[in-house]
């Protein structure tokens, strides 16, 4: 059976390539590839880059969220995007393959990549990721959360860490830490830069379960999708306490990856079934949704610095 919905990504692939060359896809091989005429077109500040595990494909959106590119694409049936975040050391989109279990590093200049890490023991399922402050990479590895420097090297002094069962998003703490969250274990945790947890919170909503990302905002704050049967979007503080939700179904069906514009600006939710994004204020109003048409399984989500 064909899947229409990939094929029209496809589709969008090879439209995106002929108009704009210097975003080249690369295959499996993750083959680097540059152009350096019009690389300013290629990826730009405000953009929303998101990962696609039904098309296999990371698509750039304007900031006003109408299609732009796909700037990578796996071909493998048996690979999948996932996490992606912004490494403020090399000005890179840091992506999660899962499969041939890699970290594929996008220029935003020119869309081409290299392998940041591979690892034989970064196995599993691979879901979210983050940069600490101190440049030490983190990878949501099944249920553990596995450790790289910044070069790529496997950190094995007291990781993988066992932090949660069901490991999904991670993001970085302003003071060197990190907040986790789990699909399994059904709670957001935060963590000191070793790993020690700190504060934990489960979502206390009724008709939710699944804490399926986690994000810190530019206040400090922490806001995390619960997917469920009445799936919301929390904001807490530093300290996990509540402050803010929204919840309206008709419109956020199945909350993924989470991000924020610029600024303290508006929240960013993938909706894995309605295939689009959600924007909401940080007071918990809808703003409107876009993306629908060109984005497919969308997981996570990145506002380029």
């Amino acid at each position: 059976m064909i899947d229409i919905r990939k094929s029209s990504l496809l589709l969008l692939f090879f439209l995106s390539f002929a108009m704009n060359t210097s975003c080249s896809p690369d295959d499996v091989s993750d083959s680097t590839t540059t152009d350096s005429e019009d690389a300013a077109d290629c990826i730009a500040s405000g953009d929303i880059v998101v990962s696609n595990s039904g098309s296999d494909a990371l698509v750039v959106l304007n900031s006003d969220g109408s299609f732009k590119s796909i700037a990578y694409y796996v071909s493998s049936a048996t690979e999948n995007l996932y996490g992606i975040t912004w490494s403020s050391l090399t000005n890179e989109i840091l992506i999660v393959v899962d499969g041939v279990d890699r970290i594929v590093a996008l220029s935003p200049t020119d869309c081409s990549t290299r392998t940041a890490v591979i690892d034989t023991n970064l196995t599993g399922t691979l879901r979210g990721i983050t940069q600490l402050t101190s440049g030490d990479i983190l990878v949501s590895e099944t249920s553990n959360i596995e450790r790289f420097g910044s070069n790529g090297n496997r950190v094995t002094s007291g990781w993988p860490l066992a932090a949660q069962t069901g490991a999904t998003g991670l993001s970085a703490l302003s003071n060197g830490g990190f907040v986790h969250c789990s699909s399994t274990l059904d709670v957001v945790r935060t963590y000191n830069s070793a790993g020690t947890q700190v504060a934990t919170r489960s979502s206390g909503i009724a008709g939710t379960t699944d804490a399926i990302d986690c994000f810190v905002m530019s206040n400090g704050n922490i806001a995390t999708t619960w997917s469920g049967t009445s799936d919301t979007v929390a904001i807490y503080d530093s300290s996990l306490t509540p402050s803010v939700t929204y919840s309206n179904t008709a419109y956020l069906a199945a909350p993924g990856g989470i991000a924020q514009r610029a600024s303290g600006g508006n929240l960013l939710v993938v909706d894995r079934v309605f295939n689009y994004v959600v924007e909401i204020t940080t007071s918990g109003a809808l703003v409107g949704t876009f993306g629908s048409g060109v984005l497919s399984t969308p997981e996570f989500i990145l506002v380029v610095p």
